[in-house]
């Protein structure tokens, strides 16, 4: 938790120091393109980091997981090169934004494609084979160091600033990595190699890409409405700002996730310490969100006033409403991660269709008669809806489950008759 903890500060708190050495326009400007970079990332890692964190937590000998990463090392590398390239080329056409100033920063604020899905990548295979204490000495020597350059190269060259140092916290935090996997890659992999690992890779990676692409589009269509169809730079900024507040929230719920997704892949064929771990976690998931929600809403206006005096007052009612829709939002991580476990990765793809279906109009008619007051407020019932569909999803993939398991039972035992009688 101490490494998620710091992943998720330089997110946080490095634009809270930000937030103070840029006008609201550039935060917000900063944030719009986050929220593209977050959607294309997703096709960008064709759900390879998902399927490798499938297959290599799975009981197989380490020669099979780590033929398996090599190659989804290869996939990403190369998808999200074309996919870089792709989205720069675009943005020059004026699709994603008619903002001059944003349109120039896109080329250097979209380079992460490439360096954080290989990163992604790494993460997920250390999350499989349960070397967290190892990635976490490698994040937390890497973000101490982030954080200080984000600030500084901000302060020396404002945003351009901001974006050289987010680009080299995940290119050291690469090297650090490889150089601790280096002993365990092997590139001389032939083509039929590949071609058996990517039929491996494709059962998980494309419902997992179909189920994150959703998602994040389900999460962040609102500020994909207000870059349609607000103008006002420093009203985003103050949205934007509220928004950035939320990630604290998500720390420790994320870090349960996690730590638990691999234990549930791997006993997903032990029904007892399955549904224990699930239980346990998920008591401990849901005691953390209202305990933060409860700390989050008593300390924001005191904290905010504090930190930037009255440069963003009108964020504080904002984020106290993106706080209660947000804490919604994470009461389904271990259910997902659960889904994830047993294989029914397209329940979660199915969650998040139906959430983005009922966010798009919803979150447009909020936004068109109350603005970005309204706008936040329909968070808060966006994440009641999801909780009711992940339960629904969860208990369907309960109920299959436990079917798949008595019939699997059924032919054991049958198996065991007949061979006893010859």
């Amino acid at each position: 938790m101490s490494a998620n903890f710091l992943i998720q500060v330089v997110a946080f708190a490095s634009q809270l120091f930000v937030a103070n050495l840029l006008i609201p326009d550039n935060l917000g400007r900063i944030k719009i393109i986050q929220t593209y970079f977050s959607v294309f990332a997703i096709i960008a890692g064709m759900g390879l980091n998902v399927s490798t964190l499938k297959l290599c937590s799975e009981n197989r000998s380490n020669k099979q997981k780590q033929h398996f990463f090599t190659s989804a090392i290869v996939f990403t590398l190369i998808a999200s090169i074309i996919v870089y390239i792709l989205i720069i080329t675009l943005s020059y056409f004026n699709i994603f934004s008619t903002d001059s100033e944003l349109k120039n920063l896109f080329p250097i604020g979209m380079f992460p494609l490439i360096s954080s899905t290989l990163l992604t990548l790494f993460v997920s295979y250390f999350q499989a084979v349960k070397q967290i204490k190892r990635m976490s000495n490698i994040t937390i020597s890497n973000k101490l160091i982030s954080i200080f350059s984000i600030v500084l190269f901000t302060w020396a060259w404002g945003i351009q600033g901001y974006y050289i140092a987010f680009n080299m916290s995940f290119i050291l935090l690469i090297i650090a990595c490889y150089l601790i996997l280096k002993p365990e890659l092997n590139f001389n992999i032939s083509i039929s190699a590949l071609k058996y690992s990517f039929s491996h890779h494709k059962k998980y990676a494309q419902h997992a890409i179909f189920a994150n692409f959703l998602t994040e589009i389900a999460v962040y269509i609102d500020l994909f409405l207000i870059s349609y169809f607000v103008s006002d730079m420093y009203s985003i900024g103050q949205y934007s700002l509220a928004l950035t507040l939320t990630v604290a929230l998500k720390v420790i719920p994320s870090t349960v996730q996690q730590i638990a997704s691999p234990y549930f892949s791997a006993n997903q064929n032990n029904k007892v310490v399955f549904l224990n771990t699930f239980k346990q976690y998920n008591k401990l998931l849901i005691v953390i969100v209202i305990v933060t929600l409860i700390v989050a809403l008593s300390l924001s206006k005191w904290g905010i006033h504090f930190i930037y005096d009255n440069k963003y007052n009108d964020a504080i009612p904002l984020f106290q409403l993106l706080a209660i829709g947000w804490s919604f939002r994470q009461l389904i991580q271990l259910q997902a991660a659960a889904m994830f476990g047993l294989g029914k990765i397209n329940y979660n793809a199915l969650v998040s269709l139906f959430s983005l279906l009922s966010n798009l109009p919803m979150y447009y008619i909020a936004l068109k008669l109350y603005g970005l007051q309204g706008l936040a407020f329909a968070t808060i019932i966006s994440g009641v809806w999801v909780v009711i569909l992940s339960n629904y999803y969860f208990r369907k993939a309960l109920k299959t489950w436990q079917v798949h398991t008595i019939i699997e039972n059924d032919n054991d035992i049958t198996e065991r008759n007949t061979h006893s009688k010859r």
